[in-house]
Order: structure tokens, then sequence, then C-alpha cells
């Protein structure tokens, strides 16, 4: 009876085709992209009056893109170990490492806040800053996860904070060709709270929505 059942549930599958996987995350990843770069030019731009230019092309503009990129690139990277069910166990403690470097520089900045500091670490937008970049991950956030549904992730919780933290460090790329700040201090603690935000409602939305 049971070699029976386990043919009747397998006389009709399908072998999927190689790296089935990644084509579709790759797939999300430029759609999502797409909608991210036009949140600037329909959004920022339009609504938010912060036209294009800001800082840009000047050596902390370089900076930011280095920086958002690269905490972008680790989600990136762990995306597909952790949206299977037999993902890798190394990308837990690379999140806790990237985490716990975040944490280290807000920290280490946070001592900082003398008379002379706070201007240079408020700027003019620390406030709307990490919202913004939030605003502007929200659609590859989103397609993101839409197409993950179809995964079959053993933490959902932890592929959803991979896909926040390449939404966030993206969208953060996205948004400092609209950013006029100019300094390190900023960057490291503005930006890093808007990616960390980011990563953090790409795990909450995660874990309830990429349950199997």
């Amino acid at each position: 009876m049971t070699d029976e059942l386990i043919d009747r549930l397998t006389s009709d599958l399908k072998p999927t085709a190689p790296r089935a996987l990644e084509k579709r995350l790759w797939l999300a990843l430029a759609l999502g992209l797409i909608g991210t770069l036009l949140v600037g030019p329909l959004v920022l731009d339009l609504v938010v009056g912060r036209p294009l230019g800001g800082a840009w092309g000047d050596s902390m503009f370089w900076g930011k893109l280095a920086y958002t990129i690269g905490l972008g690139s680790l989600g990136l990277l762990a995306l597909p170990a952790l949206s299977r069910p037999d993902q890798s166990r190394i990308w837990p403690l690379l999140f806790a490492g990237a985490l716990a470097m975040l944490a280290l520089i807000v920290g280490t900045l946070g001592w900082m806040q003398s008379d002379w500091a706070m201007p240079v670490l408020m700027g003019a937008t620390a406030l709307v800053c990490p919202w913004l970049i939030i605003l502007t991950a929200a659609p590859l956030l989103a397609v993101l996860l839409g197409m993950m549904r179809s995964f079959a992730p053993a933490s959902p919780t932890l592929a959803g904070l991979a896909a926040g933290l390449l939404s966030g460090g993206f969208g953060a790329a996205s948004y400092a060709f609209y950013c006029g700040e100019t300094s390190m201090m900023f960057m490291a603690v503005w930006y890093s709270l808007g990616i960390a935000l980011t990563a953090l409602l790409g795990a909450i939305i995660g874990r309830y929505l990429l349950r199997w």
C-alpha cells in the first residue's frame, strides 16, 4: 500500500530545470530593481521634492554606493541558500556578524554626540533618511518576497531577512542619488538604520508569508 501511494504521488512529477531557483530570483531582482529605481523620479523627486543630484559624483557619494551595495550583496549571496529547505548553516553566522558590525558602528559613533558632532551626525535629513530608504527599497522587497512564496526555505525568517538586507542595501544605493549629505558619520548611522529596518521588515514579513 505504501509503495503504491508513493508511486501515485510521484507519477506526475516533472524534473526541475537546472538552477531554476536562481533564475527566478534573478528575474525578481531585475523586476524589483526597476521599481526601486523608479521610486526616485516618481516619488522622491515629484512628491517629496528631493531632485536627482544631491552629492552625486563626489567621494562621499562613491563611499555610500560601496557601503550600501556591499551590504546588499551580502543578502544577494545568502538568498539562494536560505531559500532552500537544506540551507547552509554558515549564513546565520554571517548575518549575525553583519548586524554586529552595524551595531558596533552605531555604538562607536554614539559617544561622539558632543556639540560639535551633533550637526554632523544629524545633517539636514536624519529624521527622514531611514524612512525614505525603506520607501525606496519597498518595491524590490515586495517582488522578492512575492517570488519566494513558491520556495521552501528552512527558516522563513532568515530568508526574509536576506531579502530585506538585499532590498535595503540596493534601495539605499538608489536613494544615495537623491541624498545631499556628505558626512561619513551620517551614512554610518542613518543609512545603516534604514538598511537594518528594511532587513527587520523582511524578516517579520517572511516569518509569516514564506511559511510552508
